[in-house]
Formats: C-alpha cells, sequence, structure tokens
C-alpha cells in the first residue's frame, strides 16, 4: 500500500508541474478512490463484483483505488502512453504504449474490450468483456478505422494482433494466448447518417504446460498453426499436441449498423460466438447475442442512453456428440445427431481451465465458472472443466442518465434461465447417459434455473462544491432460483485532468 501512496503523490506532484507549465503536449489523469463494499451473503452481488475488470476482492470490505495515465505528444506522429490502475493488492493496469500515425502498440496489462459497445451497458461481450483482469499482452493495432484507399472514405478498416500470457496456476500452466481481429466498415455517416460495420475476433490458448508434465507446442511452426487454424501431429500418444487444431480456439464474428435520426442514435449489435471452425456462421437465430442501443440528445436530463439485449448460448450447435468414440461410431448411435455439436462455450477439454483468467471469465459473466456457483449450490461434479453453466438465455437492459446537472445514474437488469452444460445433462460431453437414460435424472440445472441480476449506481459530481471531488453509490440485488444477495458499495473520488 505504500507503494501505491507514493505513486499517486509523484502523479500529483508531476500533474501540479503539467499544470503549471500549461503543457500542451502532455496530458495527464488522476484518480484517488477510497470506498467500502459490504454484503448479505459470503459473496457480493452480481454486478458488484463482475464487470469490474477482475479488480474486485471480496474479502476486503474497506477498498482504496487509484488510477494514473500519462500522454505526451512527441510531434504530429508520434506519442506515447503510460498508466497504472489498482484495487488494494491487484493491479488491473500496467503498460506503456506509443502511437505512429493510425498504428498504437501497447505493452503490458490494459483495459480493453473487443466485441460489442463501449457505453458500459452491455451484459459483457461473448469474446473478450470487462469481467477478468486484463492479461498481459504485446498488441499492435489499427484501433480506429482507417479509410480504404480510392474509396473516398466510405470503405473503412482496422484490426488488431496480439499475444498474451496466462497466469501459471491453471491446468495447463503458463499457456500462451494469441488473439486477432479484423473489422470492415461502410461510413455513410456524412450521407445519410449511416455505418454498418462487420468482423470476426479470434483467440486461441496454446503452449503451457501439463499437469503431465508435458510441454504444449508453441515454437515459431506451431504459432503459424495456431494462426492459421490447423492441428499438428502427435505421434507418441502423450497430451502434447492436439490434431484437429492446436490449442483452444473460440471469438466471435459482429455485425454493427449506426443510424443518426436528428439529434438522435440507434446502433445495433449482432455477436455469434465460435468454439471451432465448424460453428463460425456470420448469422445465426440460434446462439447470439443482439443489443439495441438508443442515444438520446446530451441536453436530455432523464434518460442519456436506453440499452436491451437478448443473449442465448443454449443450442451450441446441437445436442450430438463432438467426435465418435469407441462405443459411439455413427449418427445412429449418435441419437440420430451429427457429430461436432455440443460446442461446450468457453471449456476446452485439454485446457481445462477454459475461457478465464484468475478464475474469472474473460468474455460474458453470465456464463458461470464452476468455482462461482459452488458459492450457492452443493457439490456435483464437475466434469474435469472450469465451466459449469454455459447453456442460458437471458433478457437484460441497461440506462443511465442524469437526474440532475450534478447528479448521474446507471442501472442493469438482467433476466436468465440458466440451463447448465451438455455434459452435465447427459453425464459427460462425451456420453449418452443421464437425462437419456433416465427422466428422472437429479441435475443441479434441471429444471432450468431462473435467476434476476440487478444494480443501480449513483454518482454525485462536484461533492461540497468541490469540482475535483465525487460521492459514488452502487446497489446490487439479485435473487431468483439460484440464490438471493443484496450488496452495497460507497465511495469518494478525487480526480484530477488536464484533458
Amino acid at each position: 500500500m505504500r507503494t501505491r501512496f507514493i505513486l499517486i503523490i509523484l502523479a500529483l506532484s508531476h500533474h501540479t508541474l503539467i499544470l503549471g507549465q500549461n503543457s500542451k503536449s502532455d496530458s495527464l489523469l488522476i484518480e484517488v478512490e477510497a470506498g467500502t463494499l459490504l454484503f448479505s451473503e459470503k459473496f457480493a452481488p452480481f454486478y458488484l463484483i463482475n464487470n469490474q475488470y477482475g479488480e474486485v476482492d471480496e474479502d476486503a470490505s474497506v477498498f482504496l483505488k487509484g488510477e494514473v495515465e500519462y500522454q505526451r505528444r512527441l510531434s504530429q506522429s508520434w506519442s506515447i502512453s503510460s498508466g497504472l490502475s489498482f484495487r488494494n493488492e491487484r493491479f488491473s493496469t500496467l503498460f506503456f504504449g506509443t502511437k505512429f500515425k493510425d498504428w498504437e502498440f501497447l505493452a503490458g496489462r490494459v483495459k480493453k474490450t473487443y466485441g460489442g459497445f463501449q457505453s458500459g451497458l452491455s451484459s459483457g461481450s461473448l469474446a473478450m468483456s470487462e469481467n477478468a483482469l486484463p492479461v498481459p499482452m504485446l498488441e499492435i493495432s489499427l484501433n480506429e478505422y482507417k479509410s480504404v484507399p480510392f474509396t473516398h472514405g466510405y470503405l473503412k478498416f482496422r484490426g488488431s494482433l496480439s499475444q498474451r500470457w496466462m497466469e501459471k496456476n491453471r491446468y495447463i500452466s503458463k499457456a500462451l494466448l494469441h488473439g486477432k481481429t479484423f473489422y470492415a466498415m461502410a461510413d455513410l455517416d456524412d450521407l445519410i447518417g449511416f455505418q454498418a460495420s462487420s468482423g470476426i475476433v479470434h483467440f486461441a490458448q496454446y503452449g503451457g504446460v501439463s499437469p503431465q508434465g508435458d510441454r504444449q507446442p508453441s515454437s515459431l511452426n506451431d504459432y503459424f498453426s495456431v494462426f492459421m487454424g490447423r492441428g499438428i501431429h502427435n505421434p507418441d500418444g502423450t497430451s502434447a499436441g492436439e490434431g484437429n487444431a492446436i490449442g483452444n480456439h473460440l471469438g466471435l464474428t459482429e455485425f454493427k449498423v449506426k443510424k443518426r435520426l436528428g439529434t438522435h442514435t440507434l446502433s445495433l449489435n449482432y455477436q455469434k460466438p465460435f468454439e471451432d471452425a465448424g460453428s463460425i456462421q456470420f448469422i445465426s437465430f440460434k446462439d447470439f447475442l443482439i443489443g439495441l442501443e438508443w442515444a438520446l440528445p446530451k441536453d436530455e436530463y432523464l434518460v442519456n442512453k436506453f440499452y436491451i439485449e437478448v443473449v442465448t448460448t443454449k443450442w451450441q450447435s446441437g445436442r450430438g456428440l463432438p467426435d465418435a468414440t469407441d462405443d459411439i461410431q455413427t449418427e445412429e448411435d449418435n441419437r440420430n445427431n451429427e457429430f461436432g455439436e455440443r460446442d461446450d462455450i468457453y471449456n476446452n477439454y485439454l485446457y481445462r481451465s477454459g475461457w478465464t483468467y484468475y478464475d474469472q471469465v474473460i468474455g460474458n459473466p453470465l456464463i458461470l465458472t464452476y468455482k462461482r456457483t459452488l458459492n450457492f449450490l452443493e457439490p456435483y461434479p464437475d466434469y474435469g472443466v472450469a465451466i459449469a453453466n454455459n447453456r442460458l438465455t437471458a433478457l437484460h437492459m441497461g440506462v443511465e442518465g442524469s437526474l440532475t446537472s450534478k447528479i448521474t445514474y446507471k442501472g442493469l437488469f438482467t433476466y436468465s434461465k440458466n440451463f447448465g452444460t451438455y455434459a452435465g445433462l447427459y453425464e459427460g460431453r462425451f456420453n449418452w447417459g443421464g437425462i437419456d437414460n433416465d427422466p428422472n435424472f437429479k441435475y443441479v440445472f434441471l429444471p432450468a434455473k431462473k435467476q434476476w441480476y440487478t444494480s443501480i449506481e449513483i454518482n454525485y459530481k462536484e461533492a461540497f462544491d468541490y469540482e475535483a471531488l465525487s460521492l459514488n453509490m452502487r446497489l446490487g440485488n439479485d435473487f431468483g432460483q439460484l440464490y438471493n444477495a443484496l450488496g452495497l458499495e460507497m465511495s469518494v473520488l478525487y480526480k484530477l485532468s488536464n484533458y
């Protein structure tokens, strides 16, 4: 904690120096927040712990939070940036970056999301959301859309390429994480107030060491196989190597549409998750996230933005087995289903810690880990993977606005219906048991469990007529067939900036 206070003091001194020099090339943001987190159960309500970049420690009822961001423009083309943020003992941001024209390079922990809108009103992207601690990375990107030559700015593109390093204490220790994105846009905003874009987000966990001591493929040639989604031959029968595709591949395809209607803006976001090449589809009406955001004029006080979202991940290509087994060789054996189904979103048979980082879901947190469910369910079979509830349907709503010129609010309201996993339903992902053999089969998510997650946040700016001071309060209340929980977070925020 002493180190954090020293960093804050140094940043405050630097801030004062910059303002005194009235530098136009330097920008500095400093935030210091102190508060308390209280809740009725042994765990915090959903929105008081989730979508907080993994910063919240439920065992700490009192917290100190800080953030420092610095930018310096070196020339018309070059700039550098750095930053750090923490909450008690958890550093969520620690990075260095540089930009050259439209290109940006980042190194370290950086708060970034891939997929969806950036307003903070969604339940979370199906690829990489605000939920988990940022994974340390190197990334080069075109974050802003760049015009395609000779299209007069009507066609644009952007993309990114990244490499990340995952934690030691997971099933495959110190796994690597490859990531890339590519988006294209038709930009007719100046003509008719309309933009449409489409893209793909691809991640792949690979490398690392299994509990048996087998080092997973991670050479440069292996990296190119991961990049292209190809497999690698494994002649010795150990747990090193995969014939289908190296590593745990996942991601989403996405569409966005934005239309200006006078001083209002309507935006539509559609995400289709995939777990392998067979489930890559640009349009599906079975597994998807679709969100509609309505942005009102800035001079509207009561409501500034309204967002509604539907999430469904129940189908997962169907109930058939992913591959044939010794006992199940034909589609008839597979209950007249094709093979290549039961995608098991966020899980992987080899990378059994799945799409998590330090036990927190990297994507949409409505998909629950086994460890999280043990807070409110009795122990039950986990089938050797981290995610215990990835088949769900949900209706989500978010709204934000201003009650007065100084008081703003944000509300999040989610209704979910949770079906668990195919593995839980049939006693194994590669098995026909459970409900298939016994209509009275007992399973914690049978029948499906209905649950509400709600949150109301209120911020009072310029508290006590002091411009840099804010008072914040967030109330969370969850209820339903999984659990009931009530919680409250209150804090005081001090913010300085010359942006």
